[in-house]
């Protein structure tokens, strides 16, 4: 994978390290009063081979980045995090993962509310549904939302079941209708996330992808409603039966269930 960093805006660039048979990606973004690193690829050789060598392309120091943006507390996102640590010991951690923050013992961290200004032209936005502390970050500038694995609609085709891959299915489907009436111009994902790869530009795209990250867990519901006494195995693999989308795992099935058996879906 290249390690050269892609320019998404005039301020903002990501860099593609590898993970597993996928990518992941992390971002810097540059405003008026200091620099965000979005997420921390996944392992410790990623700081050395790729986000560092990206910060000191865009000329960002450690009196620049003000602040480094975990999306999420997953290996692909947060990994090297402690290995950028000991370069930029004094910058701000934006984490809302409170195992996170109790890992991070000695550093500065502080979870941002929804909406919360980061930098004065930068919001954080907070998307629950892959996990609980899923939060993507907002320029205002350009209308741009980085937002890692906060989107995942259709899911990942890859070497594991990577489908729709959501945990919190009714904080997801409101998150989803509040990024709906923000006005976003453009998003950018961590990974390329089936049909949409890792983009969406203008209304029509972002409208179907957004679409698209409802879509899976609306016709796992009709699944176990039309099929009652099959179980969640069963549902997996009647969904995973349809080849042109990623496969779900008995995880989701069990979160869109128990939605479902809450009066809530």
């Amino acid at each position: 994978m290249n390690n050269e960093s892609i320019a998404i805006h005039e301020n903002i660039y990501k860099i593609l390290p590898p993970y597993k048979d996928i990518y992941t990606t992390v971002c810097a973004v540059k405003t008026p009063a200091g620099a965000v690193m979005f997420d921390a690829a996944s392992f410790d050789e990623d700081a050395e081979g790729y986000v560092l060598p990206m910060l000191e392309a865009l000329n960002i120091g450690k009196a620049d980045l003000k602040y480094i943006f975990i999306s999420h507390n997953h290996r692909d996102h947060a990994g090297a995090l402690a290995e950028l640590l000991k370069h930029f010991p004094d910058v701000t951690v934006l984490s809302r993962s409170a195992a996170l923050k109790e890992k991070l013992v000695g550093y500065k961290v502080h979870a941002p509310e929804d909406g919360e200004a980061v930098l004065e032209v930068l919001r954080t936005v907070t998307i629950p549904g892959h996990t609980e502390d899923c939060m993507a970050l907002l320029d205002t500038r350009t209308g741009t939302l980085i937002t890692g694995d906060c989107l995942q609609v259709y899911g990942i085709f890859g070497s594991q079941d990577w489908g729709a891959n959501i945990g919190f299915p009714v904080e997801y489907m409101e998150a989803i209708e509040k990024v709906c009436g923000l006005g976003v111009r453009e998003i950018y994902t961590a990974h390329d996330y089936h049909p949409c790869g890792n983009c969406a530009k203008g209304e029509a795209q972002i409208n179907r992808m957004l679409d698209g990250c409802i879509e899976p867990l609306e016709r796992i519901c009709s699944l176990i409603r039309e099929k009652p006494s099959k179980s969640d195995e069963d549902i997996r693999l009647l969904y995973n039966a349809v080849k042109e989308v990623p496969p779900i795992s008995t995880r989701v099935v069990g979160a869109v269930r128990k939605a479902i058996l809450q009066g809530k879906m």
